[in-house]
């Protein structure tokens, strides 16, 4: 048997051992379309809680190691935790990246830390790290490691300024309530060719989101803009369901993201709200380019 799966390994097909079911895909024929079905199908009612602590090594040789952190202090996104592990395990699978997926703040300490390339903040709100936590991942950001924060990671839960200020250059303020939360809005690419696959963004990207809104554009403190908000395609009601009156940002609105910190690399999204948005290829694709930037340290910032 090893001898056959040693063949296997030799032609490009993977081979996944799960409740003694043996899986051969040839990946170049399938591509990451025909693994999400494959996947959806069999797999995903498998899936039905928030991994914690797992680790999923697909060769002994990864190109990319991955910390995927998910833990909740503040607002839960449940559900778009639960989807954006299991796209991107999917991507694990098809581009050979070690994935640990954790909800373990004692993971945030130096040694540990240096094992990733890159560290995902998947809707973790709230104050989940204590002071020596946050100063460990101060340190790894600063000195070449890599951050991917996804939507609920940049709202304003966190006691944390170096977090606001320093990493995202931005802070959550609100976005629109009750019938106006989740709307259609158009996005317009403003990304250059440092950023991993920018030419093959759509110029613009009509989809619903949650959008949010930032006390000031993180443009003006030195970020490389993915994905600009066209606030004139969405629709707002006077007053938010707190009574407080909504303001905008004007034509100065990102969604998308990146800043270099010190060594190392930060790219924010602010799209995930619900699950069904990372069923979107477009936008796990932009995803999966903002991992491949952030962790590689010869990227450009600008």
């Amino acid at each position: 048997m090893e001898g056959f799966l040693n063949g296997l390994k030799k032609t490009n097909w993977m081979y996944e051992k799960s409740n003694h079911i043996f899986i051969i895909i040839p990946l170049r024929v399938f591509g990451y379309k025909g693994i999400s079905n494959i996947y959806n199908k069999f797999f995903k009612s498998r899936n039905n809680n928030i991994e914690e602590n797992i680790k999923l090594n697909y060769k002994e040789d990864k190109d990319l190691s991955v910390l995927v952190y998910s833990a909740i202090g503040d607002y839960s996104h449940t559900d778009a935790i639960k989807a954006f592990n299991g796209e991107v395990k999917k991507l694990g699978l098809i581009n050979n990246w070690g994935i640990q997926f954790s909800n373990d703040p004692r993971l945030f300490n130096t040694e540990d830390l240096k094992k990733f390339d890159v560290v995902i903040w998947n809707n973790s709100t709230g104050n989940t790290l204590n002071k020596s936590q946050m100063s460990s991942f101060e340190n790894y950001i600063e000195n070449g490691g890599g951050y991917v924060g996804i939507h609920g990671a940049g709202d304003n839960s966190k006691n944390w300024e170096w977090y606001y200020k320093v990493l995202l250059k931005a802070k959550f303020t609100h976005h629109p309530n009750g019938k106006y939360e989740f709307q259609n809005g158009t996005l317009e690419k403003k990304c250059n060719n440092s950023f991993t696959n920018c030419q093959r963004l759509p110029a613009t990207w009509e989809r619903e989101e949650e959008w949010y809104f930032f006390d000031e554009s993180p443009q003006r403190n030195g970020s490389s803009i993915i994905y600009n908000l066209d606030e004139k395609s969405l629709l707002f009601g006077d007053i938010n369901e707190d009574g407080i009156t909504i303001s905008k940002m004007g034509e100065d609105h990102p969604i998308v993201w990146t800043n270099c910190v010190g060594k190392g690399k930060a790219f924010y999204s602010a799209m995930g709200h619900k699950g069904k948005y990372f069923l979107e290829p477009l936008h796990m694709d932009l995803i999966k380019s903002g991992i491949i930037w952030a962790s590689d340290k010869s990227a450009k910032c600008n």
